[in-house]
């Protein structure tokens, strides 16, 4: 490079080089001192633009200034961008050549809410990439991003991976999986790093015994500080862990039905659990039931419904109720329906309730779709839908049921109908759902299509939330295309037959 200023700041130094040389005699020691200092400070110009010792020897060897100087990098390693040209004119802060060490790389994860409790620092990873099918590489976790995404509600996991070889390229698309092990409690342990040290910054480097990390000289932690291995817990049990299909979870509570000894039919109790995180297809239970205990999998929300219509403790009414009274309005219940049991209304109630249920999956999949005036065209269709449901041929139970859950749905589809903010449209479809499943549960539905009850647990910030869907596949009315397939399924409703009952079994 040629530039006026290297080329002065190499004449000062030449200058103060020849007055330390002038004053050599001098009887003056301030004037001497002086000279001294100001070629040091000549010196420490000249490498703070980028000179090396080697190039400065030289200036002060020759004596002679050089108007072309090789400006040297700062560091080693591969050049993954070019922007300069020979001949082009630079100012202070030009970029003229980008450096990478490729030696070792950052990976960046993407990991959801629920994934969190399950992530550490210092933990590795392996990760894939379609660079390479079938070969995996090993990471280890070196920062967990304390400020979750507002639009794809994940959380950045960085990891440290060692790349001499230089097979990873920087920007290449990689799919990581970590193995957590659990104490008795429900903490996340390793026990490989037992009696180990760690650096706070550095994860990868990790001691026998205390001392500095040899990259940035900070002093080692205990792996027990940071979590890792409780002495309590080596060797301990492992945690109780249930499906996850199998608790029912409305809020911070959930309940799970475990089955009792009865020398008769089989029974069932409800239990209030304490759950830790989700583990894949599984919850860990911090309290409530013990290990080798039967727990209701698949059918706890026939159960639970059961007894909110026996007005017994449920997962909606921990303390019971009293049963809805017959109500008479004019003859007796319509098609010989049970007065105790709306479930056992007529085909021709179910009928009824069709387009009902048509605009309300309506308003689900227009939410799943981020798609708000969508949801609101279906809404205005739902409550239509609920205004012309004809009730004489309800039964006398029923009739009261369906006054009930009309008022609510009539109610949500008409605030979804009339705001302009998809926020406020989910937090009413978040009723209007709970009084549809209630519709569901209550009166079953027409046609020979399965029903399917969703959960998520992320949604409502944390709390989670039910929904149905008329496709098994998932389609999130609460967070839309950001995390559109996060839910599952936790029952399948059944249509019902001429006869009153399932026309095939549900799972």
């Amino acid at each position: 490079m040629y530039s006026p200023e290297l080329l002065a700041s190499q004449e000062e130094l030449i200058q103060a080089l020849a007055a330390v040389k002038a004053l050599g005699a001098s009887p003056s020691e301030v004037l001497r001192f002086t000279a001294r200092a100001t070629v040091d400070a000549a010196r420490e110009k000249l490498r703070l633009y980028g000179l090396t010792p080697a190039q400065i020897r030289r200036v002060e060897e020759t004596g002679k200034a050089t108007d072309h100087l090789t400006i040297y990098a700062p560091t080693g390693g591969v050049v993954v961008h070019k922007n300069a040209l020979e001949g082009m004119y630079v100012e202070t802060w030009t970029r003229i050549y980008t450096i990478a060490d490729l030696d070792k790389l950052w990976v960046l994860f993407e990991a959801y809410e629920s994934d969190l409790p399950w992530i550490h620092f210092g933990q590795r990873v392996e990760f894939s990439s379609e660079s390479f099918p079938g070969q995996t590489f090993e990471a280890v976790i070196s920062f967990v991003d304390p400020v979750v995404d507002p639009k794809t509600r994940t959380v950045r996991v960085r990891a440290i991976v060692d790349n001499k070889e230089g097979r990873l390229k920087p920007d290449m698309f990689v799919r990581g999986v970590l193995t957590s092990r659990l104490d008795n409690e429900g903490h996340i342990i390793d026990l490989e790093l037992a009696g180990k040290w760690i650096c706070p910054m550095h994860p990868q480097i990790v001691e026998n015994s205390s001392g500095d990390c040899e990259i940035c000289g900070m002093d080692l932690v205990s792996a027990a500080s940071l979590g890792y291995v409780r002495d309590e817990s080596v060797g301990g049990d492992a945690p109780i862990l249930i499906p996850a299909s199998a608790p029912l979870i409305t809020g911070r509570r959930a309940v799970v039905y475990v089955e009792v000894e009865s020398d008769d039919e089989p029974l069932f109790e409800g239990r209030v659990v304490e759950l830790g995180p989700r583990a894949g297809d599984y919850y860990v239970v911090r309290s409530g039931i013990e290990e080798g205990e039967q727990v209701v999998t698949n059918g706890a929300f026939k159960i639970d419904s059961e007894l909110q219509i026996q007005a017994k403790p449920s997962m909606m009414s921990p303390e019971g109720g009293v049963a809805a009274p017959a109500h008479q309005h004019g003859g007796a219940p319509a098609g010989g329906a049970d007065a105790n049991n709306p479930a056992k209304e007529s085909d021709t109630v179910r009928n009824e309730l069709a387009t009902v249920y048509e605009a309300y999956f309506g308003v689900q999949m227009a939410l799943a779709d981020d798609d708000l005036d969508a949801a609101r065209k279906n809404a205005v269709a739902l409550v239509v839908a609920v205004g012309r449901v004809d009730m004489s041929f309800f039964s006398s139970s029923g009739h009261m049921q369906w006054m009930k859950l009309s008022n609510v749905l009539a109610a949500q589809s008409q605030r979804i109908a009339d705001t302009s903010d998809i926020k406020t449209a989910r937090d009413a479809f978040y009723t209007l759902s709970n009084a549809t499943i209630d519709l569901e549960r209550g009166f079953s539905h027409a046609g020979g299509k399965t029903h399917y009850l969703k959960y998520c647990p992320m949604a409502r910030g944390g709390d989670g939330a039910y929904w149905l869907q008329s496709v098994e596949k998932t389609f999130n009315s609460y967070y839309g295309e950001s995390m559109l397939r996060c839910g599952f399924v936790k029952d399948t409703f059944a249509s019902t037959g001429a006869e009153g009952e399932p026309s095939h079994d549900a799972h």
